[in-house]
């Protein structure tokens, strides 16, 4: 886990994983494999591939990101779901404060002959700045016709009625903030990244 982008591999069986420079991973998860990592990013880019090479096979990629000051980062994450009978979760949440600006594109790939294969994306961003940026291209490259497959995306200001509930129990606008803040992060992510987290919004709520 290195402090600028932490990750954790919570759990694989059955993974080859290659990582041939920072920032850029391949996943190949073969028969009965699964895959669980999560990813943290807030300086550099991330460059995410999993092939789904085995009968079987099941991976959930989580990826957070906290991106202030004029820092600009590009996220890359593809699923190619290569043999049939397989399953993909992926799940993007982020923050971006100040100038910050956040390139995500997000692929679902299943070929012809990869029937009954399960795959799911989801990205949400919070903007806490009129000049916070983010750009999201979910993409799903679907060419079988046996499949279940959803994606969805969501950018926008925090949710002033939840502030507001928050704020009419006694909190001030900054500990509402700051709660809703954390918990946005926390209930995707390890507890592994808490401290990173609470110390990021602490610094830009």
């Amino acid at each position: 886990m290195t402090n600028s982008n932490p990750f954790l591999i919570h759990e694989q069986k059955g993974t080859d994983i290659q990582n041939p420079m920072d920032g850029q991973w391949v996943f190949n998860v073969q028969k009965d494999g699964f895959l669980r990592a999560d990813f943290l990013q807030m300086d550099q880019n991330l460059n995410v591939l999993v092939v789904l090479a085995g009968e079987g096979a099941k991976c959930q990629i989580n990826c957070g990101y906290l991106i202030n000051k004029c820092n600009k980062i590009n996220i890359n994450i593809k699923v190619l779901h290569k043999v049939k009978n397989t399953t993909s979760i992926q799940q993007i949440k982020g923050l971006v404060a100040d100038s910050g600006c956040v390139d995500f594109v997000g692929t679902i790939e299943i070929p012809k002959d990869s029937q009954k294969c399960d795959g799911r994306q989801n990205h949400r961003a919070v903007l806490l700045s009129p000049k916070a940026i983010v750009s999201a291209t979910p993409q799903l490259e679907i060419w079988a016709d046996d499949v279940q497959c959803a994606h969805g995306s969501a950018v926008g200001p925090l949710d002033k009625n939840q502030l507001f509930y928050l704020q009419a129990r006694g909190l001030t606008q900054k500990e509402a903030r700051r709660l809703l803040l954390q918990s946005f992060l926390g209930d995707l992510m390890s507890t592994e990244f808490d401290a990173i987290i609470s110390k990021w919004v602490d610094e830009n709520v």
